[in-house]
């Protein structure tokens, strides 16, 4: 099962309340309308009175039977829609299936927050088209992934969001599971979609490309979902992102002293940017993921000297000159 580790925030459109550090925007977005409609496949899903009921419906949908499942016209496509089938069929799957509708019984929440970033997306980007968006069941990845993210499509499967009471909850480390929840859905898929903005040296490996590669994104979604609160952006328990912000300065120099910003080892660069509760190299209050913090504050820094906009940074590939032009300071 592969599962969207992405780190994001909470959105702040509809039902789900927050208190952001900043909810202005520069974007004047009053004239941009886009068209948001979620194709509610896992209702029909479970409908399904024999696997040819779960072909016919996949096959309306070609787009998401290609991309997201991944079928491609064969006789082995059977093997897929009889699982699926047996999989809905599982008493303890429809008690999840139950907790799911009742966390999303309707989506308006979820309508509006894609709206409203997909129309600060545009501001940026006019040429910009909305995904395609679908919402489905996969038996906690059973049959699919947890999000699937294009140009063109989105796809959420929606029991891995339901949260904390949910009976059944995604098989991930603890530090991690808070973030399969309803109010993490749109950010995440905010995030993953920055990738196609996001320009890159694929010749440098070094640690600063990574951090300042995930600051653009974190930079990214910081523009086009405003009233994201900046303590979550980096997916950081209150407590944590005060004792970042105590020990910036103790944290910057380990990354001197030790001279890691060049680093290119596939073994220490996971330490400062992958999936960890804490940065131990570092000190074990230090959250981990910390590199990306720091990446986010050099783009921030970068933001702040060179008065560039979204689209100019997103295609500024060269990690080096930027983190130059930067001239962070913690």
């Amino acid at each position: 099962m592969r599962l969207v580790l992405v780190l994001i925030v909470i959105a702040c459109f509809g039902l789900f309340s927050c208190q952001p550090d900043n909810c202005s925007s520069s974007a004047d977005i009053s004239d941009i309308s886009v068209d948001i409609e979620i194709i509610r496949l896992e209702e029909s899903l479970f409908r399904a009175q024999s696997p040819q009921d779960i072909r016919n419906l996949f096959e309306n949908h070609p787009n998401y039977l290609v991309r997201y499942a991944n079928l491609t016209g064969t006789p082995n496509d059977s093997l897929y829609f009889e699982e699926y089938f047996r999989v809905i069929q599982n008493p303890a799957i429809d008690t999840l299936y139950q907790q799911t509708q009742e966390a999303f019984a309707k989506l308006e929440t979820l309508e509006t927050d894609f709206a409203q970033a997909f129309r600060h997306i545009k501001y940026y980007y006019p040429a910009f088209t909305p995904p395609k968006i679908y919402t489905t069941f996969t038996g906690l990845g059973t049959m699919g992934d947890d999000l699937l993210v294009s140009d063109s499509l989105i796809v959420i499967s929606l029991d891995f969001f339901v949260g904390k009471e949910a009976r059944f909850r995604p098989q991930v480390h603890d530090y991690m599971l808070g973030r399969y929840s309803p109010e993490y859905i749109v950010p995440s898929c905010i995030m993953i979609l920055s990738n196609r903005f996001n320009q890159t040296n694929a010749d440098d490996n070094s640690l600063l490309a990574e951090m300042v590669y995930y600051g653009k994104s974190y930079y990214f979604l910081q523009q086009v979902m405003p009233c994201v609160p900046n303590t979550l952006l980096a997916g950081y328990e209150a407590d944590e992102i005060t004792t970042v912000e105590e020990n910036t300065a103790m944290i910057w120099s380990h990354f001197i002293d030790n001279e890691l910003l060049y680093e290119t080892s596939h073994i220490v660069k996971p330490r400062y940017v992958g999936e960890r509760p804490s940065t131990l190299e570092i000190n074990a209050k230090i959250p981990g993921r910390i590199g990306r913090w720091l990446g986010w504050q050099i783009v921030q820094s970068y933001r702040e000297k060179t008065g560039k906009e979204l689209p100019q940074i997103m295609q500024d590939a060269d990690a080096q000159q930027i983190f130059i032009q930067a001239k962070y300071r913690p």
